[in-house]
């Protein structure tokens, strides 16, 4: 059966790879969206989508997308049948599509057959993709007719009239144009010189026999049947355009109707925008490093076979040979460079914009949406604060980010990103830069209520969106810029604040001549949007935030579980439990070392704070109705009945000390003019006699608990850290002595070589001089010649001495003849 159609193109795809490629679009918007972003791609203004009934068809109806596009030759047309054949990627121009299977996936996905129409130049092009007409043929590779006319003349282009008529034929019998006047009229529907019109027919039905696609329920709008999604992009196609391109350009038409594609960014309530710098992000760069890495042993193993043929004796050097050789050590230099580029890319730190805002208008919106080459990929996600539930801090609030390929590659169906790792990161981040956008705008800082009823939300936690009413919507239009783009030019333009905003109805046909601003009344001018404010990230690590806010958090709790205890009276129980406990721990008593008992016992006492961590956070609580575990030792003997007056004594005496302990922690942190309020006593005899001891024990206990909770947990770990950084300096400090000590040795011991070398030579001159002078001397020995000098230096001293002496005597001598 193949046999017959062997003159036809083939796919070189097996019909079962055409159904499983198309499943991997498990969304069926983003099926659609990647037949939109061919039209985007090939550069269209304006993309009409809409259906035509068609009772005789599965599902009822045909889908339609005609785009104004610059059209395909029929070279261009053959190429698209292939799998992985897109010259995108290597093109300069940012397109979405990369893979060259966008056509295949996402029409499949809709239907079991397609019909492209397409006119570029001077010539027409059909390309029938029908899994419809291989099945019942028996094919298992997928044939594809494409006839070509030239455009005025409405002739084949072909050479080959059966191969012609074989192709026509096919269409017409497996298409719904079952005559040339039929085919022809479609491309008449493609209005100008150039574009694409697709069709897509036998539509995919649910189990109840309705199609997936609902183009009944709104005539306006393509539905997906049966959604029960909360966000209204996962069931509205009308919605989900709006959104789908970063920065919209090209005019989307559904059923006839514009659709008001959103400047996200430009449509969110106090807009903020944050630079953030990173590298984490190596994914992308890794694997392009790796394709280097493999050019360059490729290359290197062309050129040792190249070396190879050059260095056989039985060869010469021909000049075909040459120039092989000279090519591979030119393409080896040639990937070195490419490899020592991507690896530098690959170290080399990254910046993603990324736009927070809050959607006034229905706050239940709200989310990240994560764009990848200006197509959305991720919506809705939410992160930092918004994972809690019923939480109004980041209700409301969107962010955009808009991320290069090169950064984060998304998957084949553009519904996921290939790295999940990386983006599991970026949505964390994310999640600290909303929280930040919280606080620079003073969202956090205000009764989010109160903000939320500002807009219409009147005190219902269920209610999502905004009312209705006049003055609420008039607050929204003034709080939010109102840009609408022409259709003549495709800029953006925005209207004056002062604009009823009952006028601002999206119009299917608004150009720049109907702005009421006069300075952007005119095609010729440049777009000037909205400037969104530039915000910072807080330099204090996330770490310590997360710290600070676990010990606030503690405080918070023990301090509600405190002032939920009431405080209780001790009763008779009470007393003989503490009797029993008192009767124990005397054999214990009795052991230690006895000591007259007073009342001003003390405690022997440490101020490490590592005693202190022994003490149990209750032994603190006076009026928890439990005995405390701290005994005083003397030989004191105890009676075999404690009266209430002593047992009020010992508790008395237990705070005391207790108190005193950490009166003595509290000084060793603070000094006294740094407490605060609560302590202000000048010792501790104040504060266990002040009135609030004794009239309110448990919220003296309470803040003296606060007090050590803060001393442990806060300024000790502040003291370890702050010790722990003297201590490294000054190792630190120490190394760079010894570093320097060693230097110095090594220095001094070069300059000792050197002096003891210049001494030998000197001592061998010396030699040779005395030899020469014949003044006699040891020679070759060194140490003999060092004490022959010593001896001769002696000798002439003496002898100098004697001549000093002589001439001393005759001068004392003539000075008496002189007087005379």
């Amino acid at each position: 059966m193949g046999d017959k159609y062997a003159t036809l193109r083939r796919a070189q795809l097996h019909l079962d790879f055409i159904h499983a490629n198309s499943t991997t679009h498990s969304f069926l918007f983003g099926a659609l969206a990647e037949l939109l972003d061919n039209a985007r791609d090939a550069g269209a203004s304006r993309l009409d989508v809409f259906s035509v009934d068609n009772e005789n068809l599965q599902g009822g109806f045909m889908l339609c997308f005609l785009d104004d596009g610059c059209g395909m030759s029929p070279e261009e047309a053959s190429d698209i049948i292939y799998f992985g054949t897109s010259k995108k990627r290597l093109s300069t121009l940012k397109f979405i599509g990369q893979y060259g299977n966008g056509l295949k996936s996402g029409s499949m996905r809709i239907g079991k057959d397609c019909v492209l129409f397409t006119k570029k130049e001077e010539t027409m092009t059909c390309v029938f993709f029908s899994q419809t007409f291989c099945e019942r043929e028996g094919l298992s590779e997928v044939v594809v007719p494409i006839p070509s006319w030239l455009t005025k003349t409405r002739e084949s282009v072909t050479d080959d009239p059966q191969k012609l008529s074989m192709e026509l034929s096919i269409i017409y019998k497996y298409s719904p144009f079952k005559t040339e006047a039929e085919l022809m009229q479609q491309f008449d529907v493609i209005y100008g010189k150039c574009g694409t019109l697709l069709v897509v027919y036998n539509l995919k039905l649910l189990l109840n026999g309705e199609p997936e696609l609902d183009v009944k329920t709104d005539k306006e709008d393509i539905l997906i049947a049966g959604a029960l999604e909360e966000f209204p992009e996962r069931w509205s196609f009308r919605a989900y355009t709006s959104v789908l391109y970063f920065d919209p350009w090209m005019r989307i038409f559904i059923q006839a109707k514009r659709v008001k594609t959103k400047h996200l960014c430009y449509c969110l309530y106090r807009p903020r925008k944050y630079l953030y710098v990173t590298s984490s992000f190596k994914g992308t760069f890794k694997n392009e490093v790796k394709k280097a890495e493999e050019a360059v042993k490729m290359a290197e193993l062309i050129l040792k076979e190249a070396q190879i043929k050059v260095n056989q004796p039985d060869r010469s050097w021909s000049s075909p040979t040459k120039d092989v050789l000279q090519k591979a050590v030119e393409d080896v230099e040639a990937k070195h460079k490419i490899l020592k580029e991507k690896r530098r890319e690959l170290k080399k730190a990254r910046t993603l914009s990324l736009f927070f805002g809050v959607n006034i208008e229905n706050r239940s919106q709200a989310g990240m949406f994560i764009y990848s080459n200006n197509r959305l990929i991720k919506m809705h996600e939410k992160v930092g604060p918004q994972l809690k539930l019923k939480s109004l801090l980041g209700a409301g609030v969107v962010g955009i980010v808009n991320i290069p390929l090169e950064i984060m590659e998304p998957s084949h169906n553009k519904q996921e990103f290939l790295n999940v790792q990386e983006y599991n990161h970026l949505l964390k981040v994310m999640g600290q830069y909303l929280v930040q956008y919280c606080k620079d705008t003073g969202i956090s800082n205000r009764n989010l209520t109160l903000f939320w009823n500002e807009f219409g939300y009147q005190n219902n936690k269920d209610r999502e969106k905004s009312l209705d009413f006049i003055q609420y919507q008039k607050r929204q239009s003034m709080a939010i810029p109102f840009i609408i783009q022409c259709d003549i030019c495709l800029k953006w333009r925005v209207l004056p604040s002062s604009t009823n905003h009952q006028e601002k109805e999206y119009f299917d046909i608004w150009i720049c001549a109907n702005n009421p601003n006069l300075l952007e009344n005119s095609c010729h001018h440049t777009e000037r949007l909205p400037s969104i404010p530039l915000g910072t990230m807080s330099t204090v690590s996330p770490s310590k935030n997360k710290k600070d806010k676990q010990l606030r958090e503690s405080v918070q709790k023990y301090q509600n579980r405190l002032t939920e205890q009431q405080p209780q009276v001790l009763d008779q129980s009470d007393t003989n439990i503490s009797l029993k406990q008192e009767k124990k721990e005397v054999p214990f008593m009795k052991k230690e070392k006895q000591e007259p008992c007073s009342d001003t016992a003390e405690i022997k006492r440490h101020s490490s704070l590592l005693n202190w961590e022994s003490v149990p956070m209750e032994d603190l609580d006076t009026s928890s109705g439990h005995k405390a575990r701290v005994s005083v030792s003397g030989d004191c003997k105890v009676p075999s009945l404690l009266t209430k007056s002593s047992q009020s004594t010992s508790v008395k005496e237990t705070v005391r000390k207790l108190t005193s302990n950490l009166w003595e922690i509290l000084l060793y942190f603070f000094p006294e003019y740094q407490l605060s309020s609560e302590f202000s006593y000048t010792s501790v005899e104040e504060l266990i006699a002040s009135s609030e001891l004794e009239q309110c024990p448990e919220q003296t206990n309470r803040k003296l608990k606060m007090c050590f909770y803060q001393i442990q947990n806060v300024y000790m770990v502040q003291y370890e850290k702050k010790l722990k950084r003297k201590i490294q300096s000054v190792i630190d400090d120490a190394n760079r002595r010894g570093m320097i000590n060693d230097i110095s040795l090594v220095q001094c011991e070069k300059k000792r070589k050197i002096t003891e070398d210049k001494l030998h030579n000197l001592r061998v001159k010396l030699a040779a001089l005395l030899q020469k002078r014949q003044l006699g001397g040891p020679a070759g020995d060194l140490e003999q010649i060092d004490s022959y000098l010593e001896a001769l230096l002696k000798e002439d001293n003496l002898l100098f001495q004697n001549t000093l002496n002589k001439g001393t005597t005759d001068t004392g001598q003539n000075l008496p003849l002189e007087k005379k």
